[in-house]
């Protein structure tokens, strides 16, 4: 009898521990993006357009995506679990083509599909939609939707206001010091890469040359907030990248990055 109970007792445990380490939402088969969950909010925040429907103050959606993800780390198969509109999940599996995933599972004996959480409401987002519709490009040319991110293009990127001396004199306006870099007299050049998307917003912003002392933090803050006409090629609007040095001299001191607070969204 105590045999039999014991056996009983560690087939009970045996099928406890299957169920946990089979769990759908264990760590291990969390998507994990390019950029970071940085990378991810800033799509978010400059991407996303809620259907009208949705455009109220009392909406909110918590929800679950599994997908698979090709060679390449783009989400295939997207299915959703929770109470999500059907234009919500369209503007979602639109929004998956901004994103490129790690390949992190190891599991050649089983199929399981990547996860991620989203938590997605109208008073979250509201003041960068507000800021979408604000900037107007004044262009009749139609985006691209094939999501290509091109290095060369009919028309490159330029700053919505006056160009290169605008993006320049926008540099050196904004820039914010950051108080360590002048404490410990750090100067240098931020080469910083972004993805100039077909809405004028930036998206994939990447250091590919960094600067100690919170530099580098204060580039991605000024890259981030820029707006600009997108590329143009063959007469459509396209994603196009981009690379960009971010000077900081100690001669050019206007502010100490402490006193920032002009971000996007507020």
């Amino acid at each position: 009898m105590r045999s039999k109970f014991l056996l009983s007792l560690c087939l009970s445990f045996f099928c406890c521990t299957a169920n946990a380490q089979k769990s759908s939402t264990d760590p291990q088969f969390e998507a994990q993006v390019y950029g970071g969950k940085s990378h991810l909010e800033q799509v978010l925040q400059t991407q996303l357009n809620l259907p009208k429907q949705l455009m109220n103050a009392g909406f909110k959606a918590d929800f679950i995506t599994f997908f698979d993800l090709d060679s390449s780390g783009h989400a295939l198969n997207i299915k959703y679990e929770g109470q999500v509109p059907l234009a919500l999940s369209k503007e979602m599996d639109r929004l998956f083509q901004f994103f490129k995933f790690k390949l992190t599972l190891n599991l050649p004996n089983e199929s399981r599909p990547y996860f991620l959480k989203f938590s997605l409401s109208y008073d979250k987002y509201k003041n960068y939609i507000k800021q979408k519709s604000k900037f107007n490009l004044k262009t009749t040319e139609p985006a691209d939707s094939s999501f290509v991110v091109y290095g060369r293009a009919d028309r490159s990127p330029d700053f919505y206001k006056n160009g290169d001396e605008g993006f320049n004199e926008y540099v050196l306006t904004e820039i914010e010091y950051p108080r360590l870099a002048i404490e410990k007299s750090i100067e240098g050049t931020v080469i910083i890469e972004f993805i100039v998307e077909t809405n004028g917003f930036v998206t994939g912003i990447e250091i590919k040359k960094g600067v100690n002392g919170g530099c580098s933090e204060e580039a991605i803050r000024l890259i981030k907030n820029t707006r600009w006409k997108p590329a143009l090629m063959n007469g459509k609007r396209v994603r196009y990248k981009m690379t960009a040095p971010i000077t900081f001299s100690l001669r050019n001191v206007n502010k100490s990055y402490e006193s920032s607070n002009s971000t996007l969204g507020q």
